[in-house]
């Protein structure tokens, strides 16, 4: 399916409409639109403010990233492509050359290797997931002093267990390839060195990270205001890695569907409202869409940015 792009659009948009609706019909969409109708919308400007606070941010981590890898990059061209990127993943979701593709490219042009862009980009997200399950963990264990009415002992435990291996991967990769002697060509090996990298990368830029990734998930409690006052930050914060995770499934168009699916299913956990989900949900998804096209204007400004 890689082979036809447009094949791939319309199967990621069938997921994301056939999600929504069910969400809409498992939620009462009547009720939805009400929460929608009546949301302040100055939260939604703030959660706008918030995303785009995190991309900035976001930009000079990959710089950062970058140039600790040896590759040639400047702050003039890597953060206009950074908004760039995230213009091309938001508003053309499922185009040909994705937002990542086209950071790697930049990258390629500054006179830099395939290769080793591709791995810049790819360890500027796995540091940013890194310090999600790290914040989402804390979160957690907090959670486990004082619980969230509702919420089973059950699906904590397995929370802290499953993001706690998230947590150590990086290292215990590391560990790992310190006492396997795998050939540089070999797959596994190429996968621990990745992992590895990232250990280090994320000790690197956890400050970095750590502001990226509250940023991102004050943009989402900004959306929840928007529909009610009442929305349990620490429970938000212990949930944001898999609801996260599940946003960035390449399986939607920008998000839409999974992300709904993930936040409802985590306050319906709780013994919350599902119906403050999935509209808080659909505003952070709109306020993403926005930031992506008030990054747009960027491919008008010249892309050969001095080094």
């Amino acid at each position: 399916m890689s082979k036809h792009p447009a094949l791939r659009l319309a199967v990621r948009l069938l997921i994301s409409v056939a999600l929504l609706g069910l969400i809409a019909w498992t939620v009462d969409g009547a009720a939805l639109l009400r929460r929608l109708a009546s949301a302040d919308f100055r939260w939604f400007g703030l959660a706008v403010v918030l995303g785009i606070l995190a991309n900035v941010v976001s930009a000079w981590r990959w710089l950062i990233i970058s140039r600790h890898l040896g590759l040639t990059a400047s702050a003039a061209a890597l953060l206009p492509a950074y908004g760039r990127g995230v213009a091309l993943n938001t508003v053309l979701p499922g185009a040909t050359l994705g937002g990542d593709a086209y950071r790697a490219i930049v990258l390629q042009k500054l006179g830099n290797p395939m290769l080793k862009a591709a791995a810049s980009v790819a360890l500027d997200r796995l540091s940013g997931l890194w310090a999600l399950c790290v914040i989402s963990w804390v979160a957690w264990l907090a959670l486990a002093v004082v619980p969230q009415p509702g919420l089973a002992p059950a699906t904590l435990h397995a929370h802290l267990a499953g993001i706690a291996l998230a947590v150590i991967a990086p290292f215990a990769a590391r560990a790992l390839g310190a006492r396997l002697n795998l050939t540089p060509q070999r797959l596994p090996a190429r996968l621990l060195r990745l992992l590895s990298e990232t250990a280090r990368l994320a000790q690197l830029t956890f400050v970095s990270s750590v502001i990226v990734q509250i940023a991102t998930i004050a943009a989402l409690w900004a959306a929840l205001n928007a529909v009610t006052p009442d929305v349990p930050v620490l429970y938000l914060t212990a949930i944001a890695a898999p609801v996260f995770i599940a946003t960035a499934l390449p399986v939607s168009i920008g998000g839409y569907g999974t992300r709904e699916a993930a936040l409802a299913t985590y306050y319906l956990l709780a013994g919350l409202p599902a119906d403050v989900a999935v509209a808080g949900a659909l505003l952070h998804g709109l306020a993403v869409t926005l930031q992506g096209a008030l990054w747009a204007p960027l491919f008008l400004i010249d892309r050969h940015a001095a080094r």
